[in-house]
């Protein structure tokens, strides 16, 4: 419960629909708040998945984005901002960044953007706009350590740089995993790969790597599970590779995660850009093994031979010999399985959460010398209890 003089947070997300960094964000709001953070959650959207979680969470977010124009909507972030008095606002996309810098302004409260990915991705989508969110920022909040060292490489100060991971909570994925089936045994297994169907998840690359490995483990089953603007051209490319009908199901997206997870065997991310993909995370909760190209901080995430195997970007023949070897051997997919649990509830579980966040908080108001923020840091670590599933 926060206290009248508490540190107050405000954090903002450009959407809070069904994706990664939302997920992040409602795990964050969840551990300030159990921390002793008074928080303030605001959106440019309404009405989406994250909002009711957050909602349920006893944090409804406060929608500041219902003007069509970027200047009204920053006016209206500004004004809101100016009610709730923040200390810290904090960004939860690289492309609400400006928002954040300049409405926090407003209220003299430092002004912390977001990397979600590994820098590359974030400039090709913001175009002209993408170096002003990566400079205007007086500190950067990234989950991984691929987009620190690509923001270092553009010029951006080191030290503004803070790598805070991805966390997950395991319950759901524990309750999948007990009403699961009786393992699969003999040469039948269920590689997914699970992803917003765009160019940059490459999911090309896994439908090329499927085909080939079917041709030594013809038991192998594909799902892509995702939907996006790719899905017509992703079925043409199965159908003339020779995966349809019978070979990869297309499903679309989907609501329960941890439940379609507990049906397959292998979890494949094939992507060029990433910064601490949540799906490998979930894949590790899941038990699963995972097969995955070095996109952002995969391959340290996963530990190649041990929780799963790390591929080159090309050839994909290496992606194929990897799936084959997995769906021709249950018991390697179990001792995988098995090892990326125990790392992800080691390292990447929600405890500590806060702790590290209010750390960054402490590195970047005693650098900018903000006593009010040093002053009204809140020393106990969050409980796990209330993280959203």
């Amino acid at each position: 419960m926060a206290e009248p003089d508490s540190l107050r947070v405000a954090l903002l997300a450009g959407t809070l629909g069904r994706g990664g960094a939302e997920k992040q964000l409602a795990y964050a709001a969840c551990a300030l708040r159990d921390a002793g953070v008074r928080l303030e959650v605001y959106a440019l959207q309404e009405g989406e998945f994250y909002g009711a979680v957050l909602r349920d969470a006893g944090l409804a977010p406060v929608c500041v984005g219902r003007a069509a124009n970027p200047a009204l909507r920053l006016l209206t972030f500004a004004r809101a901002l100016r009610r709730f008095r923040p200390h810290v606002v904090q960004a939860a996309q690289f492309y609400v960044n400006l928002y954040v810098a300049l409405a926090s302004r407003a209220c003299g409260a430092l002004a912390i953007g977001a990397l979600r990915s590994d820098v590359v991705l974030d400039l090709q989508a913001t175009g002209r706009w993408g170096r002003l969110l990566l400079r205007a920022p007086s500190a950067l909040v990234a989950n991984s350590q691929a987009a620190r060292a690509t923001a270092a490489r553009l010029g951006v100060r080191a030290t503004k740089i803070h790598v805070v991971p991805n966390v997950i909570e395991t319950s759901a994925f524990d309750r999948a995993w007990r009403s699961r089936p009786a393992a699969r045994r003999g040469p039948h297994a269920v590689a997914i790969l699970v992803a917003t169907l765009v160019p940059e998840k490459r999911v090309d690359r896994f439908l090329e790597g499927l085909a080939l490995a079917r041709r030594s483990a013809p038991g192998l089953q594909g799902v892509v599970a995702g939907a996006g603007p790719e899905r017509a051209s992703l079925e043409a490319h199965a159908g003339w590779l020779g995966l349809l009908p019978g070979g990869v199901e297309f499903r679309g997206a989907c609501d329960d995660i941890p439940r379609l997870l507990a049906e397959a065997d292998i979890l494949v991310l094939t992507s060029d850009h990433e910064g601490l993909p949540n799906v490998i995370l979930e894949a590790m909760a899941a038990r699963l093994p995972v097969v995955t190209t070095p996109a952002g901080d995969a391959a340290v995430v996963i530990e190649d031979g041990v929780s799963g195997y790390v591929v080159p970007f090309e050839p994909v023949a290496d992606l194929a010999n990897r799936l084959s070897t997995l769906a021709r051997s249950p018991a390697l997919r179990r001792q995988l399985g098995e090892a990326g649990y125990a790392r992800v509830t080691e390292r990447y579980a929600c405890a500590g959460l806060a702790d590290r966040l209010l750390a960054v908080y402490r590195a970047v108001a005693r650098e900018s010398g903000h006593r009010q923020v040093l002053d009204r840091l809140p020393s106990l670590a969050a409980a796990t209890s209330s993280f959203p599933s």
